[in-house]
């Protein structure tokens, strides 16, 4: 797949806490400890995609306060090299480091075994950078750091700027949906070997039957679905919503040529 510039994710990928300044992290929000001391804090799919994918930048929220980290790839997912500014980091082996702080008895990055999700050295490195800028906002509310201005490089043009579809995640998309489940408790994917060809296939269906930069406005041209406010929810009364077939779901199944589900 064409590389990535970046990704968009509301939560956090899984471990990326220890790849910035993880005791202030854990200063401010010490109700994060019990889950980032035992691997559970973030998600496990999106530190899979944060490996392959090796984004230059990733920006997230969810979590409810402003965190930055710089991903080095090729490493461990669950250690960092670098931390705190108090922090001294000693390099012991390939992709292992010792970080000792002055914050050590408050609790240092715990470094689980076997919990690493990074490639093997001997595997050949996928392309992309070498390293992923993270960041997370806080909410929007007063005296929160929940807005930050980043310039990003792009390719001048004197053309309108317009989104498009992307071929190969529409291929995704196409591929995986018979998988699509409305189950509580849903199968997982098959392995890459099965995946790959399929998704392969199906990249090739869109850029025959789609295009390669489809606008989306083409397709996805906004309606309203439902009428406004609904009197029943007035004061403390909730009741069941009505449940509305989204035309732009409708569009989008349509131009891929695969059944909706959603209904």
């Amino acid at each position: 797949l064409s590389p990535v510039d970046i990704c968009l994710s509301h939560d956090w990928p899984q471990y990326i806490e220890r790849h910035g300044d993880y005791n202030d992290l854990m200063r401010r929000m010490p109700r994060f400890r019990p889950d980032a001391e035992t691997g559970k804090l973030g998600s496990p799919p999106l530190l899979e995609v944060l490996n392959k994918v090796r984004p230059t930048r990733w920006f997230s929220g969810h979590m409810h306060c402003k965190f930055e980290a710089t991903f080095k790839h090729g490493g461990s997912s669950t250690t960092a090299e670098a931390s705190s500014s108090s922090s001294a980091v000693t390099e012991t082996s390939r992709g292992a480091i010792h970080i000792g702080s002055e914050d050590d008895k408050e609790g240092s990055k715990p470094d689980p075994k076997g919990s690493s999700s990074q490639p093997s050295s001997n595997n050949q490195s996928p392309p992309g950078p070498s390293e992923t800028k993270f960041l997370a906002l806080d909410q929007c509310l007063p005296k929160r750091d929940y807005l930050e201005i980043i310039d990003f490089p792009a390719p001048l043009s004197d053309d309108s700027p317009k989104f498009t579809f992307d071929a190969e995640w529409l291929g995704i998309v196409r591929a995986t949906h018979q998988y699509f489940s409305r189950t509580k408790k849903e199968k997982p994917l098959p392995p890459d070997k099965v995946l790959r060809p399929l998704i392969e296939k199906n990249i090739r269906w869109v850029k025959e039957n789609v295009g390669e930069s489809k606008d989306i406005t083409d397709v996805q041209a906004f309606t309203p679905t439902s009428p406004g406010p609904d009197p029943a929810f007035r004061g403390n009364t909730f009741p069941q919503p009505i449940s509305y077939t989204n035309p732009q779901t409708v569009a989008f199944c349509e131009m891929l040529g695969i059944p909706n589900r959603i209904d």
